[in-house]
């Protein structure tokens, strides 16, 4: 129970993959979490699931990250309904992959909004009332293809999720003195259900022989890890390297 009490806000936290495995590791630390994702059904399902499985109540909210009045709006209801935000995890991101010689200005643009742009979004959204308080914490979830393109194609991909890594930088030195720590989580290609629907078997099996573990990563995995940034008190300004040994960042 090392969350007990606090307001996690956590967006796109009703998929198969790291965010709702956040909201459920945030549950069982005791955090009262706040889920968002663009499709409202889910979101609500995801906040009664999480109620039934924890026996309290949760908040679902449904948010498009990329709509900056409806990230002020959000921010501000849950600030009112719960009174402070305690945890921010920016998870929400969309990648729209092509040889960049042929890669259109929306395709370019929805990259970067739903994977950067939102974050700077709920960031200024949020922050005043954390820096009036002196505390909080954001864990912003970049990828390992902020280091090294995955696939080929995935260039405004990339380019996004190295700019969360210098924001995540940037801020925390601009917030620490504050009370406010700033961390990032940069996984490899996180095996969950919708993926497989999308990627052959063999694709994993390949992922699987890059990690010395032996093994996909998986959305808990980096949930423990996050959990861990939220409980910690010392670290900022970090990036944390979730590739099991894929990428070994120096």
């Amino acid at each position: 129970m090392r969350l007990e009490g606090q307001v996690a806000f956590i967006t796109a936290a009703a998929g198969a993959g790291i965010g709702r495995a956040t909201a459920r590791s945030f549950a069982a630390e005791g955090a009262e979490v706040v889920v968002t994702d663009l499709h409202e059904r889910r979101t609500r399902e995801t906040a009664d699931a999480l109620g039934e499985e924890f026996g309290r109540d949760f908040l679902g909210l449904p948010l498009d990250v990329t709509d900056e009045d409806a990230v002020a709006a959000t921010v501000r209801e849950v600030e009112e309904r719960k009174g402070r935000i305690d945890i921010i995890v920016n998870n929400a991101a969309r990648n729209l992959p092509a040889p960049i010689w042929e890669m259109t200005t929306d395709a370019w643009r929805a990259t970067m909004d739903a994977c950067l742009t939102s974050q700077f979004y709920i960031l200024r959204a949020a922050l005043p009332a954390m820096v009036e308080r002196g505390s909080g914490c954001i864990i912003n979830i970049s990828s390992g293809a902020g280091w090294v393109p995955f696939n080929s194609g995935d260039s405004a991909y990339s380019a996004a999720k190295a700019g969360v890594m210098a924001l995540t930088r940037a801020v925390a030195a601009e917030v620490g003195p504050h009370g406010i720590r700033v961390n990032c989580v940069a996984p490899d290609l996180i095996w969950n259900e919708h993926l497989a629907r999308i990627y052959p078997a063999d694709y994993f099996e390949n992922l699987r022989s890059r990690s010395v573990t032996g093994k996909t990563g998986s959305p808990e995995d980096m949930a423990h890890i996050v959990t861990f940034l939220a409980t910690d008190s010392y670290l900022t300004g970090q990036v944390i390297n979730g590739s099991g040994g894929f990428y070994m960042h120096p």
